[in-house]
């Protein structure tokens, strides 16, 4: 799915000193998630996510092909991957990649449905603070992507994970008052933690 004003991600990581790598649909292979997220002090996954037999799965930009199955069979049948909407990574497969301390100590940001789960494979691999929605939501129309792109404006001026949160929460307060009902933006780890 396309990410809704992309340029404004990168200019804001841009600004706050960082040098931004976008992968998009094929090139967030299975391969690369199972290695490649070790590279990364900032990540922002934003991906479609799909729930078979009471399990949450998070899509890849690998290829469905007939195939699939067959060349994945064993990280299928232990739960790691699955076929449905895309083929899907679990919380298990990134637990089962990411080994403790094998992660640069820095931010994980999921943007995707029901992605809190993550939280503990992340942390446990050496992050110093996981962000997520926990509720399930669709990435269409831009409105989950406008909050994390206000979300990163805030990191990018300086604010902490906590306080950059407290500010999202105000802003989704004024422009829309108490009542409204969006995904409510978690976090945990080192709230203290600054890009």
């Amino acid at each position: 799915m396309p990410t809704w004003s992309l340029d404004s991600y990168v200019l804001l990581l841009e600004r706050a000193g960082y040098h931004v790598d976008v992968l998009l649909n094929e090139d967030v292979s299975i391969s690369f998630l199972r290695v490649g997220l070790a590279k990364y002090d900032l990540i922002i996954l934003r991906t479609d996510a799909f729930n078979l037999e009471s399990m949450n799965y998070y899509c890849s930009g690998e290829q469905v092909t007939a195939q699939t199955s067959t060349n994945f069979a064993n990280e299928i049948s232990s739960k790691e991957l699955q076929v449905g909407v895309c083929l899907g990574f679990s919380s298990i497969f990134l637990e089962n990649s990411y080994q403790e301390n094998s992660l640069r100590h820095g931010l994980v940001y999921v943007l995707a449905s029901g992605a809190a789960e993550l939280s503990s494979a992340f942390l446990g691999a050496g992050a110093s603070v996981f962000v997520s929605y926990n509720e399930f939501f669709t990435l269409r129309w831009g409105r989950m992507d406008a909050f994390s792109q206000a979300f990163f404006k805030y990191l990018s001026r300086g604010c902490s994970v906590k306080d950059a949160w407290q500010e999202l929460n105000i802003y989704l307060k004024l422009g829309h008052g108490n009542t409204a009902s969006w995904p409510q933006l978690h976090w945990s780890g080192n709230g203290d933690y600054k890009i």
